[in-house]
């Protein structure tokens, strides 16, 4: 009978060798599993929200991540000690003290809910909640549950409870389509997770375990928040040292809610632009100055409530810290949501014609190669340049006029002729310098460079007119706060003297007379120009003063002109306007305005008239800064003492005193003279001689130069007669009478000084010869296709 018995007693023993072996096999298998599998990525799948913050650590705004959540990472150094104390308290009180699984909270929650039928409480420990977010377990069955608690061990075996903590955090559902505690501490109430409150913190801990019945964000859910607030509250009070943090009656108090429509949507265009650099994922902390946005927004509207007759219906303005070249506002247009202003175009990042903004830089690199110095007299005279002929503003001609004045009147002839005198680097090469992509080769846009024949950003005018504040070097708008430029390493593409120098000339430019904005700002030294593009689309003004780099536009996206539409008249108040709303800052205008002492720079008297060195019989003389060693500065003769016989007021041959007087005329080069004859204002000449002076020297003499053509340009001949034809013109001594013209060894003819010669063009490569009466010659070379 025994025998018989034993085969089923070795199966059972054997069925239970292998059951056991199985449940061994069963936990040691995970347990191999975590000892040897590779440490995971906690943040593989996490794709972060926008989240742009000012200056002042104000929200710009939010913006939701590649999976329309509201998400953001934060290290749990920057979460609020409350708000974790908290969580700890209402979810996990001994996460410290477990390895993924809380025996004790398993056993309680088993004899309170399964044994004594009371209330259902959860078991799982924050590690456990983590590995189902994570990994995104169902744990709705026992197969699941046993799957988050394999993970939830994974975890704690490759990370430390701290990691694991700020992984909560950062995972945690806190309502609708807002995860983790920064998204919901910036959407429920405006602001970072390290700087709740300890209300704050209870309310939000408060949600991860039913966020879907707890939502702020409806009634029914703010009640049932509002429940397991009151009960967290008890909780809190009731731990040691708990009364130091707030008290039980300001805990109890009711909560304020934003919802995500309250969220900020600050400086859209900025943002944008940001996010088309690809600053489009986690926090960015910008220099934006939220209040100076505000005030220059405001000030844009009125001022274009106030001139919508005029038809200004749109406007940009930048702002950067001169400095540094952060970015402190940016206006993209006057109204984002404005559809009939093409509002969502950034009108800072749109490339427009500058059109005058841009002479300044040929100014200064004139005076960085030696063609000029601030009282320069050039000539505003009509002026052929092959086939162009620059024209003024106002279709007038001025004659003489200083360096500094032509700048800031704005003349488009000296600029063209100073353009057109540029060598190593031309004005076409240095924009390429500065990082102005002109999409075309030089010819296409030859001498009309200057006058805004191409398109440019307001960004890249405004990095343009930062050399002038920062001697000569040329940085990028920053957008980072707290990010120091580093000058070193910024390219130098103006000397610092050239820099100062236009900086100063820019300075002397008048400002509006508009009765109360003329009193803000009198006492504030600017620097400033403006700039209207052809046909009226476009007015600018961009100033410097103080640590301040503002730029304005007024137009139009869709190229509509205006007549109104004129850089001083229409872009210059509204500068200035939004000037006056800035604080003033006098040391950094005193540092901006007065030359270091590091500057190759001294100041001067110079002849009024002529703007060179006074010789002794100059009248008068003012002060005026120059390059040693570069500027062209000599000692002027434009002012002769001439003999007059006294008995018969006529001029004499030589000085033989009593008989004869000195009395000092000028004598001004032929064009200048012409200049001036054309401005109406004529000039003294000396007596005729009362005898032929035979032998005798002249009194001064200056060598031809020639005006036309230009030496740098090759002529194309035209189809039709007067395309082919030349002019010929140069520039003569005070004392010349008359000079000749020949082409190679061939005679062209003779002109008086100021009279032009036309030479009918043909195709070669020629030596034009210019001689005068005083024995001055003058030659170059010209080539014609």
């Amino acid at each position: 009978m025994s025998a018989r018995r034993m085969p089923g007693r070795s199966r059972r023993k054997a069925l239970l060798a292998l059951a056991l072996g199985s449940l061994l096999l069963l936990v040691l298998l995970p347990l191999l599993w975590l000892l040897f599998s590779p440490k995971p990525d906690l943040y593989r799948h996490y794709p972060q929200s926008s989240a742009y913050f000012a200056a002042n650590g104000d929200l710009l705004s939010l913006r939701l991540a590649a999976d329309q959540r509201y998400r953001l990472r934060v290290p749990l150094d920057d979460i609020a000690p409350a708000l974790q104390q908290a969580t700890l308290l209402y979810e996990d009180r001994r996460f410290y003290q477990h390895y993924g699984l809380d025996v004790r909270a398993v056993g309680r929650a088993f004899w309170h809910s399964v044994l004594q039928g009371g209330r259902r409480q959860g078991a799982s420990t924050l590690s456990m909640q983590l590995a189902r977010l994570r990994f995104q377990l169902d744990s709705r069955s026992l197969g699941g549950k046993l799957r988050q608690l394999g993970y939830a061990l994974y975890l704690e075996r490759h990370f430390s409870k701290d990691e694991l903590l700020e992984a909560y955090f950062n995972y945690a559902p806190y309502g609708g389509n807002i995860e983790g505690v920064a998204a919901a501490s910036l959407i429920y109430f405006g602001k970072e997770a390290h700087r709740l409150t300890v209300a704050e913190a209870l309310a939000l801990s408060v949600i991860p375990q039913n966020p879907n019945q707890r939502s702020p964000h409806t009634m029914a859910g703010q009640q049932q928040l509002e429940l397991a607030r009151q009960r967290l509250v008890a909780l809190w009070l009731a731990e040691p040292g708990a009364a130091e943090s707030a008290s039980a009656e300001r805990l109890r108090l009711p909560l304020r809610f934003y919802h995500r429509s309250d969220l900020p949507y600050q400086a859209p265009h900025f943002i944008n632009q940001l996010q088309a650099q690809g600053q489009s994922e986690g926090r960015f902390y910008t220099s934006l100055h939220p209040q100076w946005q505000q005030q220059l927004e405001q000030g844009v509207d009125s001022y274009l409530r106030r001139h919508a007759d005029q038809g200004f219906h749109n406007a940009s303005v930048l702002l950067v810290q001169r400095s540094t070249m952060q970015v402190q506002v940016w206006l993209g247009s006057a109204d984002f949501y404005n559809e009939a202003i093409f509002g969502q175009v950034d009108g800072v990042s749109a490339r427009r014609s500058p059109g005058s903004a841009l002479k300044p830089f040929v100014y200064a690199l004139a005076l960085q190669q030696g063609l000029i110095h601030p009282q320069s007299l050039l000539t505003d005279l009509p002026r052929r340049y092959g086939h162009f002929n620059p024209e003024n503003f106002d279709r007038q001609f001025v004659g003489p006029i200083s360096a500094t004045e032509a700048l800031i009147n704005s003349r488009n002839v000296p600029a063209v002729q100073l353009q057109a005198g540029l060598k190593q680097p031309d004005f076409y090469q240095w924009l390429q310098q500065a990082g102005v992509g002109l999409p075309q080769p030089a010819e296409h846009y030859g001498l009309a460079l200057v006058l805004g024949g191409m398109e440019l950003s307001m960004q890249q005018l405004v990095q343009l007119y930062g050399m002038l504040g920062n001697q000569g070097r040329w940085q990028p708008l920053r957008w980072q706060a707290e990010v120091q430029a580093s000058p070193t390493a910024a390219p130098q593409l103006l000397t610092p003297e050239a820099a100062f120098l236009t900086l100063d000339m820019l300075r002397q430019h008048a400002k509006p007379q508009h009765g109360l904005l003329h009193e803000l700002l009198e006492g504030a030294p600017v620097a400033w120009k403006t700039g209207t593009s052809y046909a009226f689309r476009d007015a600018w003004s961009v100033a410097l003063s103080g640590d301040y780099l503002l730029a304005v536009w007024l137009g139009n996206f869709d190229g509509r002109g205006n007549p109104n539409l004129v850089g001083r008249s229409a872009a210059g108040p509204l500068l200035f306007e939004l000037l006056a709303k800035l604080p003033r800052q006098p040391a950094q205008e005193q540092r901006l305005f007065n030359p270091a002492a590091s500057l190759n720079l001294k100041q001067v008297a110079l002849c009024s008239r002529s703007g060179e060195l006074p010789n002794r019989y100059c009248p008068h003389s003012q002060p005026g800064w120059f390059i040693p060693g570069v500027s062209p500065i000599k000692v002027s003769d434009v002012h002769r003492a001439v003999p007059i016989d006294i008995a018969t007021g006529l001029r004499a041959c030589r000085h033989q005193p009593p008989a004869t007087e000195l009395k000092v005329f000028e004598f001004w080069p032929s064009d200048i003279a012409f200049a001036y004859q054309m401005s109406g204002l004529m000039l003294t000449a000396p007596p005729p001689y009362q005898q032929a002076c035979s032998g005798q020297p002249a009194l001064s003499q200056q060598a031809p130069q020639i005006r036309s053509p230009q030496p740098a340009l090759t002529y194309q001949l035209g189809n039709r007669a007067e395309q082919q034809q030349i002019a010929l013109q140069a520039s003569f001594d005070g004392a010349v009478s008359k000079a000749h013209w020949f082409l190679d060894n061939r005679y062209l003819g003779s002109v008086t000084p100021g009279e032009t010669l036309f030479w009918q063009g043909e195709a070669g490569e020629f030596q034009l010869r210019v001689v005068d009466d005083l024995g001055g010659v003058a030659s170059q070379r010209l080539r014609v296709q």
